[in-house]
């Protein structure tokens, strides 16, 4: 008998001599495991979690909660800080106002004097000595900074209540606000800002359409607007339209609603913003041309845009122009008094229900649309009134440090600064033609901003309360 013979031989006496129960016991184990295995698998490709996982997910979603409500309680604690604020204003440094406000409050209803040449009657308009100067804030402090800069080296300014408007609530901001000493300040804050609404209407609601969602899927989803996209089927944008929401509500607020302007016949508010510069003779410039209006559809305008270039020309400094007012050339620097600020309140149906979400373009289509006659403009040749942003809702340039721009404007006023304060302006031309607005930009095709817009003239604005509006 061969070896290999033997040893399967006596392998198979082993074998067979192993107890059976052994053999059963290591087939349960092996069946044990395997479905264990399967089981494991089971729950990992039915996308099952293990407890510890399904705990950690809990406890996220407490977090998140909890920081959810946390943040509702801050921004609901912020509206009524906002609410107070604007309820119970205070002029800081009211001293330096008090005399000219009770002239123009006694010489109430005479904004023009009549003079006799020996020839003829001529009526001579005069702007008063106390007058606003609004400012629309936004975020950008070191604008900001400039902007006070600018005004506190312009002549005439403590005739003025500088009015900062904002719309956000900004400690650091009011901080510097706060420490103007060179004019009376006051500070008033929108309140309906995305900052106060977040996520729900004025602010961008989740369930409203996206911007550049088609209309047939807006619809075949359901979100909120989905029936009202703009002109060119797009949706509405929160944080553009509140820039003109800011702008309609803080003239009504200054014009109607402040108790130190409200009664004033002869009010003048001169708008400006953030990123705004004035050179040294603005409101000397202002009070000038002011004599120059000849009827109510007259507004002076401190500055003069050309193929969207601003004009700064030194050579110029002497020179005044008009023409029919146009938005993209006349909107900065703008004054208005009470009389046009009535005609706005007029056509303010046609101006909150405007698809367009400028405010300038809006005003320039019912200035052409419903008013008499369409507005005519009296600017500087030079502007003197500086538009320094290089960043924000409608710019994103690189460089958002006005700094350098200023120091250069700064070397070229000093080089003219004897062609400043000019007693006599010299008519340079009269432009009468008129840009008819051909179609609009859009972005203010929603029911929700039309009522809010019109809401600002309809209700008590000190109220602040919140304004919920059905489709």
């Amino acid at each position: 008998m061969r070896p290999t013979q033997l040893w399967n031989r006596s392998k198979l006496r082993y074998l067979l001599s192993v107890p059976v129960f052994i053999i059963v016991l290591l087939n349960i184990e092996l069946i044990s495991q395997i479905k264990d295995f399967n089981t494991l698998n089971s729950e990992k490709n039915a996308g099952l979690k293990s407890p510890n996982v399904s705990r950690i997910i809990q406890n996220k979603n407490i977090t998140d909660i909890e920081s959810n409500f946390n943040s509702s309680q801050k921004t609901q604690s912020l509206l009524n800080k906002i609410t107070k604020l604007n309820a119970e204003l205070s002029i800081k440094n009211k001293h330096l106002i008090e005399d000219i406000l009770q002239d123009e409050l006694q010489t109430q209803n005479i904004p023009k004097k009549t003079i006799n040449d020996g020839s003829k009657a001529n009526n001579i308009y005069k702007m008063p000595k106390f007058f606003v100067i609004l400012i629309q804030v936004h975020s950008r402090l070191n604008y900001l900074k400039e902007l006070i800069n600018s005004l506190k080296e312009t002549k005439y300014i403590e005739q003025a209540l500088l009015v900062f408007s904002h719309d956000i609530y900004n400690e650091e901001m009011n901080t510097l606000i706060n420490s103007i000493d060179f004019s009376a300040t006051l500070q008033i804050f929108y309140p309906h800002s995305l900052q106060l609404y977040p996520d729900t209407f004025p602010g961008k609601d989740s369930k409203d359409c996206s911007r550049s969602i088609n209309k047939a899927k807006a619809l075949e989803i359901g979100c909120n607007n989905a029936a009202f996209p703009d002109t060119y089927g797009n949706y509405r944008e929160s944080q553009v339209v509140q820039i003109k929401h800011h702008w309609f509500w803080k003239l009504a607020f200054i014009f109607d609603r402040l108790n130190e302007t409200k009664h004033l016949d002869n009010l003048h508010v001169l708008i400006l913003e953030e990123d705004h510069y004035l050179l040294p003779d603005s409101i000397h410039v202002l009070q000038k041309l002011s004599e120059k209006i000849l009827s109510d559809i007259d507004v002076v305008s401190l500055a003069v845009f050309e193929r969207s270039k601003q004009n700064l020309d030194m050579k110029n400094l002497k020179k005044y122009s008009k023409a029919y007012w146009h938005s993209s050339k006349h909107n900065t620097g703008l004054m208005l008094s009470r009389t046009q600020w009535k005609m706005i309140k007029d056509c303010s149906n046609a101006f909150c229900t405007y698809d367009d979400y400028n405010w300038d373009w809006t005003l320039q289509y019912i200035s052409q649309t419903c008013f008499k006659l369409p507005l005519v403009a009296i600017y500087p040749v030079s502007s003197r009134v500086i538009h320094m942003g290089e960043c924000g809702t409608h710019h994103k340039g690189s460089n958002c440090d006005p700094k350098k721009k200023i120091e250069s404007l700064r070397e070229t006023l000093e080089e003219k600064k004897n062609d400043l304060f000019s007693e006599k302006f010299s008519l340079n031309s009269v432009n009468t033609g008129i840009l008819a607005i051909k179609k609009s930009n859009g972005g203010w095709g929603d029911p929700r901003d039309h009522n809010l817009c019109k809401s600002f003239i309809e209700t008590d604005l000190n109220s602040n309360n919140t304004i919920f509006i059905d489709m």
